[in-house]
């Protein structure tokens, strides 16, 4: 057993060996590759994480109307309570209100008689992002709630953090099938190659009866490492990335930046270049296996 697992791993590396051009560049494409899908990934999770983390300082406020009545205000604030996607609601009466305003503005209210003009105010905070535009449009159309901006929201910056993540998606999605593609295409030829350049050998060890796994194993053996070998390297490059930005950053105020996980990357990245080379070598020698491989 273990004789047969040297044989097998052998061969695999004297197709490294041989190819070593098609080889090189074949795990740089692939290290590219996963650089591309890797960062993006990293940066769609940390920019996530960061909008989660944000979710607390985004708060709707709701007017009710002048005309409603304190069970009408009630009745309002248990229907915004029963939304998906809230997750608190605080209520301040007119009068509450109203006192509040004269104390911050009191060069305005100063001296002046005037009825308390100020709503009956419900401020609702969310569990996430998805849902504020969805629950803002339920309340609009509350009875209760003030016909004219009846709901405010107090940041707007949150559908510009949902473009950008949005947008951020589509295209390391994009870059990642191309480049993907790309490092496919270029373990594809270097397996292909392989084939080629050892057509008699491998003809040989048809003839002798070697195993059909026997000649296909140490092919997917190369296309696998040229995988591990693409993905180790990519990591290294984000962890540097993600070093350099970690210094830049460091110098602007209030900035923060994840630590980088190094270990689940690298185990994420060994996976995910594992399963594409062994895909892409794979594809290669079915191509066609009367070249160079027994039935």
């Amino acid at each position: 057993m273990l004789d047969r697992i040297e044989f097998l791993l052998s061969e695999a590396i004297i197709s490294l060996r041989r190819n070593r051009g098609m080889t090189f560049a074949s795990i740089v494409a692939s290290a590219l590759a996963l650089v591309i899908v890797g960062g993006f990934t990293l940066t769609y999770v940390g920019l996530s994480k960061y909008v989660n983390e944000q979710v607390s300082k985004f708060e709707m406020k709701v007017f009710a109307r002048q005309d409603a009545t304190p069970d009408q205000v009630t009745n309002l604030g248990n229907q915004i309570k029963k939304l998906e996607g809230v997750n608190g609601v605080s209520f301040k009466s007119k009068a509450e209100v109203w006192a509040e305003w004269k104390k911050e503005e009191p060069a305005i209210t100063a001296g002046l008689e005037l009825d308390n003009p100020m709503p009956d105010t419900y401020t609702v905070t969310f569990k996430n992002l998805e849902k504020v535009n969805e629950v803002k449009g339920l309340v609009s159309n509350m009875p209760e709630v003030a016909p004219n901006d009846g709901v405010q929201l107090s940041g707007e910056v949150q559908d510009f953090l949902q473009e950008v993540m949005a947008s951020l998606r589509w295209l390391g999605l994009a870059l990642g099938i191309v480049t993907l593609i790309t490092g496919g295409i270029l373990i594809y030829n270097t397996i292909r190659l392989t084939m080629n350049s050892r057509r008699k050998e491998l003809r040989i060890m048809e003839l002798v009866g070697a195993a059909k796994s026997t000649v296909r194993i140490p092919l997917l053996i190369e296309g696998i490492t040229h995988g591990v070998l693409g993905a180790l390297c990519a990591t290294l490059i984000l962890w540097i990335g993600h070093g350099v930005i970690l210094k830049v950053m460091s110098g602007i105020p209030f900035s923060k930046v994840a630590p980088f996980p190094l270990f689940a990357t690298m185990f994420s990245l060994a996976l995910a270049g594992a399963i594409y080379g062994y895909i892409c070598s794979n594809l290669a020698i079915r191509e066609n296996p009367k070249e160079a491989t027994p039935r």
